[in-house]
C-alpha cells in the first residue's frame, strides 16, 4: 500500500481514460476510466501498476508526492513521529487533536497544531 499527499484536497488523476465504444461505425457508449481521486489532499493506491504510473505523471512531486511505501500505520497510532505528524493535513491534525481531547482555538495554523498534539 502507497500513499500520497497533494496540497489540492481533491485533486483526479486519470490512470486510464474513458474511450468510445463503437461497433459498425455506431457509437454504443464509453469504457469506464480509472482515476486516482484524493480525498482531504490524500490518495491511498494498493495497486503496483497506479502506483508506477502515478510516478510517471508529469505533477508527480509539484501537484502530489509519495509519502510511503508498504504497510501504512493508522493516525492515531503514527502520530508519535515527527514526520508523520508533518504529512498530515490541517484537517486530519485537528481530528487527531480531537481525539486526543486537546483544546484547539479557531484560527490555529498547522505548526502550532503539530507542536500541541507532540507536547501531549
Amino acid at each position: 500500500m502507497t500513499l500520497f499527499n497533494s496540497h489540492i484536497k481533491t485533486l483526479r488523476i486519470t490512470i486510464t481514460a474513458s474511450r468510445p465504444i463503437y461497433e459498425q461505425g455506431v457509437r454504443l457508449g464509453d469504457t469506464q476510466g480509472e482515476y486516482a481521486k484524493f480525498e482531504n489532499g490524500r490518495f491511498q493506491a494498493d495497486d503496483k501498476r497506479v502506483v508506477e504510473k502515478l510516478e510517471k505523471h508529469p505533477g508527480f512531486g509539484i501537484k502530489f508526492w509519495k509519502v510511503s511505501d508498504g504497510e501504512s500505520k493508522p493516525a492515531a497510532s503514527a502520530a508519535g513521529s515527527e514526520a508523520d505528524l508533518e504529512s498530515f493535513t490541517k484537517v486530519q491534525l485537528l481530528e487527531l487533536a480531537k481525539k486526543r481531547n486537546i483544546e484547539v482555538e479557531d484560527g490555529l495554523g498547522k505548526p502550532e497544531l503539530i507542536e500541541r498534539l507532540r507536547a501531549k
